[in-house]
């Protein structure tokens, strides 16, 4: 049931996503402008934000608090996880140029559609990592082939290195 939960939720942030980049692209172009006033897409990010973290509790009770993030998102690619920091840093760049410009803020609105990608980027990848980490947890193992634990870097058994993951 929670696997079924995961994957709604999973459907729901990749809408939210592909909803707020066709809605900032469209109104960058001046294809179409978002009415004032009409903060529909931060309702989604409720929507999803309520299983995600609650899932990615599941997923990171076991870990330290400095290892949250990389404990939620083992299950992940590399390259999905680099694209989830560069989308969150783009964003808030986009951000901060436009709080120092002469504009401000409100000087673009559309700039307010791109900004829930950030949560829908980190709900979908959370839930995609909580679908698949189970078969990271089961490859991960040194290079004499002990299992180890998910984020350990040498084996307890026999001290030697991580073996490198091979879906990366």
């Amino acid at each position: 049931m929670i696997r079924i939960l995961a994957y709604v939720v999973l459907l729901l942030s990749a809408a939210g996503i592909f909803l707020c980049v066709s809605l900032f692209l469209l109104g960058v172009t001046s294809i179409y402008l978002l009415p004032e006033g009409k903060p529909f897409l931060f309702f989604g990010v409720f929507v999803v934000w309520l299983p995600t973290v609650l899932l990615m509790n599941r997923l990171t009770r076991d870990f330290k608090q400095k290892d949250l993030w990389k404990a939620a998102l083992r299950g992940c690619p590399s390259w999905m996880r680099t694209t989830l920091w560069v989308v969150t840093g783009s964003v808030m760049a986009l951000f901060i140029l436009s709080a120092v410009s002469r504009t401000g803020p409100g000087g673009f609105p559309q700039l307010f559609t791109i900004f829930p990608v950030t949560f829908y980027g980190a709900s979908f990848c959370v839930m995609y990592s909580f679908v698949h980490v189970d078969r990271f947890d089961a490859s991960h193992r040194c290079l004499n082939g002990h299992a180890i634990p998910p984020l350990a870097k040498f084996c307890e058994e026999c001290g030697a290195p991580a073996a490198p993951d091979p879906t990366i």
